[in-house]
């Protein structure tokens, strides 16, 4: 255990001058202020709800495919037409806010030197007042100004302040791990060491847990590594106990208490001044990452309603994967920029993301029986703050590795087995209904609704989309021959030619997205082997979009319907870590 501290509150620039050994170790204390909480109780009510993704999904399918037609043609003609057409527009939106809106906010965010932005009142960022809005340093002046009695010095003292708060923050990098590679901890806390504030203010959090034997050497190697160029550098050893479910959620709960302990209850730190960031083992940050963090959060109104979003893709290693799994990345890297990106789009918080010491302890930490931990974690927030809580986007690029394996069959098969485990995320739906039931004379209807909507598309349009499409627009047509010839002789299946027509437009936009990410936007060539491949077989390469409807079967409605079809018989999940290779730092 790390010794105590009788001093009171230290000063940043006086803790970062003790010798390694005071600012490292092993943290085995969590903070008493929370026990481990639970998210389900097995009631009747969630049970019902865990049923209804997989009811729905066997409702819909059975309905495309064979009792439609008997029950009404124009409906079912009408409804794989519209469902098809919902795809495309939902794919060109996220194309076009990600061309347009997404990567020339990533280039300003990157062109940005933010922590001058926050020091200095003279510099004024490039994307104040089209990427910050009303959460800019100019907003808060103009209004202040506008106030009767106040003039340009209160401006200035504003300034002042959040230059001051600026540099209170400490950052806390928390890395959940399972037997990763110690080459992969070893590239992700490289990142970490070359960020502008490294020596001053990150401290990392290795989170391993106490089946892993070999954590303890691992960590060792990393601490004689990486300690001096950190601020901190600490790990915890996650014992499982009755009830929690294995993985991130009840690892990350357990390291954020006992950091917690140390830094606040020990150290005397202010939960306010740090600020947390969740990420896997295999992250790579760009160097800018946390002082644009903390300067996002003190010019927010309201930082302790927030979770901090990163625009995450797969393109590290992007290149060494099976083709299938290659096509699902980088229509996830470009499609989650795009809704990043949208005003349009309820973003969820996924694998990266960040917020206040002050938050995670005030809403109760992790829940420790819950498998896929991000959006989870964002849903407690939402409801422990009755429905005031957000997600604001950090428009910088960071990567995390594709699924990659020894071999291509078992590269597909981890893929596999990590899609079915992000579509276990349907269960939330049954966490929203109950959360509001408890709480429904402190929240308004209309934003659990809007909330539930927002989830329950996501994880059920994903297993519907495919089958509705490909098996609703030629299945239907071969069980069902009056349909090839209705309406007025045009038939189902040219109809659905004619909605899909528009996806290639999607498509297309996609592949723009992809290769200007890569060239512009993604430099880090020893952590980025996006561009390893030579330039004549990335162009002809993209013939492997052709592949695009095998990679959104298996890694799409399978793997969900798969989730769906587990969740509604047994509603508990084994979590299978993702496969990663061991990197070697070049």
């Amino acid at each position: 255990m790390v010794e105590n501290e009788s001093e009171s509150l230290p000063r940043i620039e006086a803790f970062a001058t003790r010798p390694v050994t005071t600012r490292s170790g092993f943290l085995d204390t969590p903070s008493s202020d929370s026990k481990s909480e639970f998210a389900y109780t097995g009631g009747s009510l969630e049970r019902m709800v865990f049923i209804t993704p997989a009811f729905i999904s066997i409702l819909m399918i059975s309905f495309v495919t064979l009792w439609g037609a008997r029950l009404s043609r124009t409906l079912t003609v009408t409804f794989i037409c519209c469902y098809i057409s919902y795809g495309w527009v939902k794919g060109i939106h996220s194309a076009l806010f990600a061309l347009f809106v997404g990567i020339p906010r990533c280039h300003a965010y990157k062109k940005a030197n933010w922590r001058e932005l926050a020091k200095r009142a003279e510099h004024q960022s490039p994307i104040l007042q089209r990427s910050l809005g009303p959460h800019g340093p100019m907003f808060k002046l103009r209004k202040l100004d506008s106030q009767p009695g106040n003039d340009a010095s209160g401006g200035q003292k504003v300034k002042e302040g959040l230059a001051a708060r600026f540099d209170s923050i400490v950052h806390v990098c928390v890395i959940p791990t399972y037997k990763e590679p110690l080459g992969t901890l070893r590239k992700t806390i490289d990142t970490l060491r070359s960020q502008t504030c490294a020596r001053e203010k990150l401290i990392v959090c290795i989170a391993t847990e106490s089946r892993d034997r070999d954590a303890p050497e691992k960590v060792r190697a990393l601490l004689a590594e990486f300690g001096d160029s950190l601020l901190g550098f600490f790990y915890t050893s996650h014992v499982l106990n009755p009830g929690e479910a294995v993985g991130k959620s009840s690892n990350t709960s357990w390291a954020v208490r006992c950091v917690k302990h140390q830094l606040v209850d020990v150290w005397g730190f202010d939960a306010e001044d740090v600020l947390l960031t969740i990420c896997d083992a295999d992250t790579y940050f760009d160097p800018q990452f946390m002082d644009c963090l903390a300067y996002h959060h003190v010019q927010d109104p309201t930082p302790y309603n927030t979770t901090y979003q990163s625009a995450e893709c797969f393109f590290p290693n992007i290149w060494a994967v099976p083709i299938i799994v290659r096509i699902k990345a980088l229509i996830d890297s470009v499609g989650f920029l795009g809704q990043l990106s949208s005003p349009f789009s309820h973003p969820f918080p996924f694998a990266i993301y960040s917020q206040s010491l002050r938050t995670a302890v005030d809403c109760g930490y992790w829940d420790v029986d819950i498998i896929p931990e991000d959006w989870h974690h964002f849903l407690k927030c939402w409801f422990r703050r009755n429905g005031n809580f957000r997600v604001v986007p950090i428009f910088l690029f960071m990567g995390n590795d594709a699924i990659e394996d020894d071999n291509w069959l078992a590269a597909n098969k981890a893929r596999y087995t990590q899609a079915k485990r992000h579509a276990w995320g349907a269960i939330d739906l049954a966490y929203i209904v109950c959360q509001y039931v408890g709480r429904r004379h402190s929240i308004p209807f209309h934003k659990v609704y809007k909330l539930f909507v927002h989830a329950a598309e996501h994880h059920i349009s994903w297993t519907l989309y495919w089958i509705t499409v490909m098996l609703g627009s030629l299945v239907s047509t071969l069980l069902n021959p009056e349909l090839d010839t209705f309406p007025f002789g045009i038939g189902l299946r040219k109809l659905a030619v004619l909605c899909f027509l528009p996806m290639t437009f999607a498509t297309t936009m996609f592949m723009i997205g992809d290769f200007y990410i890569r060239l512009f936007l993604v430099h880090d060539r020893s952590h980025f082997e996006a561009n390893a491949a030579p330039m004549w077989w990335q162009i002809l390469s993209q013939i492997q979009w052709l592949l695009m409807p095998v990679a959104d079967l298996f890694f799409g409605s399978l793997a969900g319907l798969d989730a769906q079809l587990h969740m509604a018989f047994q509603p508990t999940m084994k979590y299978e870590v993702s496969t990663k290779v061991a990197k070697v730092l070049k």
